[in-house]
């Protein structure tokens, strides 16, 4: 890695940015001003602290020169009534190659060697962080357990319906994914134990103990919720009954089953630089933020006008030069073509990508734009469901995934995961991308049809932390399996699902 050239890289970048800002004419493609400079560097700057090459300390300096500088200079160009000074076209389109940065460094100062804190090091060095996060009961062994119950529930004029998703026991304490169908209990304001009657559930295990439920809502109607459990049950107990008035209670029978033959989750290597994994999270959040204004976006094409897709992928140039000038991505890399590509595929120019696009794309890639470029993308109305579904996959890049429950709400699909290794630490991340969840997850349904997630919400809770995620496009009814493609850096992981729906009544 190569700290030094990415600081450097950084700091020529923004020097090209303010001449070139300053010396363009109305209506030229810098016509976006400083303003339109600094979300540039921003995207490379977080670029680089995303893979470490640069501390977040040197970023806010570089930021900070380059304000003041846009500063001087305007005042000082509107004094003398002069022509600003001129830059090379290329550095102006921020195509600022490794060669490049080692032909202008002498004309710098010296490198400031900011220490790296321990947020600026590498995003992908969960596993360290993992190792040193204490857990309650580290021996405990994890549980994890479909339930696919419906608790109908009526007390002094209250009614409503719980359904219970999945049950999670780990060493950090055991939960309830629940969801509450009904919209009146689902509202802003409405989500305490009093309203919803939590208090008066009661469960009870095979030896008659009594445990209690602790509420965290979720965020926004319909998303489903985690109850926590207290105490823990005991490992070898073989059900729980939760019960509701009023009555009967559901029994949710803890036993482990063993996959069937076959089911068994799938790892293969994967050998990605930290630049081409940030590269490819930079694809999914493009491919998951496209549906979110489709309609305009065929509108934006017809009349050329800018919008936030295209102003989300014209950093994209800067990311892949600052990658290649800090040693983290080879000029060889097929992923610069690849994301070129995608952005020619969605009619996006402008991204200042070098490379040229490559021939072929992903087959999930092509899967989504084939569902955004037909003339009627939008799938049949979903009815609102949840699906069990609960399994443990294979450490991937020291972050520990376990599958909690899929719903369909208001059009809308979530897939819930509990996450363990994840730092607690938030990172901004260029272009939107969420680097608190560092991994690329894609499911394909029983259909065949590809759906990127999106990070969507989260509950964090000591070392563990349960995550939405919304799913692009929604998930068909008709789906009754699932295959689940996780992908880090140094691994992949393939695992197939059956899908139990319920519907709320």
């Amino acid at each position: 890695m190569n700290r030094e050239g990415a600081e450097t890289y950084l700091r020529l970048l923004a020097e090209a940015l303010i001449r070139g800002s300053l010396a363009a004419a109305p209506g030229s493609g810098w016509a976006e001003g400083p303003a339109g400079g600094r979300t540039r560097m921003m995207a490379a700057g977080h670029a680089l602290t995303a893979v470490g090459a640069l501390g977040f300390e040197t970023l806010d300096d570089i930021v900070a020169d380059f304000e003041l500088a846009v500063n001087v200079r305007q005042q000082d160009q509107g004094s003398r009534g002069g022509a600003p000074l001129a830059v090379p076209s290329s550095a102006v389109a921020g195509v600022l190659s490794s060669a490049a940065v080692g032909r202008w460094a002498a004309r710098l100062h010296p490198a400031r060697s900011a220490p790296l804190t321990r947020a600026s090091g590498l995003m992908w060095g969960w596993r360290e962080a993992a190792e040193e996060a204490a857990a309650p009961d580290p021996e405990a062994p994890d549980r994890f357990v479909p339930v696919g119950l419906s608790l109908p529930f009526r007390k002094e004029g209250v009614s409503g319906e719980l359904y219970l998703v999945s049950f999670a026991q780990t060493g950090s304490g055991a939960r309830f994914i629940a969801a509450w169908p009904d919209r009146a209990l689902a509202r802003p304001g409405m989500l305490d134990p009093d309203s919803i009657g939590l208090d008066w559930l009661t469960v009870t295990d095979d030896r008659g103990a009594r445990y209690d439920l602790a509420l965290v809502p979720g965020a926004g109607p319909g998303w489903a919720h985690v109850m926590s459990v207290w105490p823990p049950p005991p490992q070898d107990i073989h059900w729980l009954d939760v019960a509701a008035p009023p009555g009967p209670a559901a029994r949710v029978r803890l036993e482990r089953q063993a996959p069937d033959a076959g089911d068994e989750p799938e790892v293969s290597e994967a050998s990605l630089s930290p630049g081409e994994h940030l590269l490819t999270m930079l694809a999914d959040r493009l491919l998951t933020t496209a549906p979110e204004s489709w309609r305009d976006w065929r509108r934006q094409r017809a009349v050329a006008s800018p919008g936030p897709l295209p102003a989300m992928t014209a950093g994209l140039g800067q990311i892949v030069a600052a990658l290649e000038a800090a040693d983290v991505l080879s000029p060889l890399s097929p992923v610069p073509a690849r994301l070129a590509a995608l952005c020619a595929s969605m009619g996006f120019g402008g991204h200042g990508i070098a490379a040229a696009p490559a021939p072929d794309l992903p087959e999930r890639w092509l899967s989504l734009l084939a569902h955004y470029q037909r003339r009627k993308p939008d799938m049949a109305p979903v009815r609102d469901g949840y699906a069990a579904v609960a399994a443990a996959l294979p450490d991937l890049d020291g972050i520990r995934l376990a599958l909690l429950g899929l719903d369909n709400t208001e059009g809308c699909s979530s897939l819930h995961v509990l996450a363990r290794g994840m730092t607690a630490e938030g990172q901004p991340g260029p272009l939107g991308v969420d680097l608190g969840f560092p991994l690329s997850l894609w499911l394909r349904d029983s259909g065949g049809r590809w759906h990127a997630a999106r990070t969507a919400g989260r509950h964090r809770a000591d070392t563990e932390c349960v995550v939405r995620l919304r799913l692009v496009p929604p998930l068909p009814e008709s789906a009754d399996s699932i295959e689940v493609l996780a992908s880090g850096r140094s691994a992949e992981v393939r695992a197939r699902l059956p899908l139990r729906w319920g519907y709320p009544t």
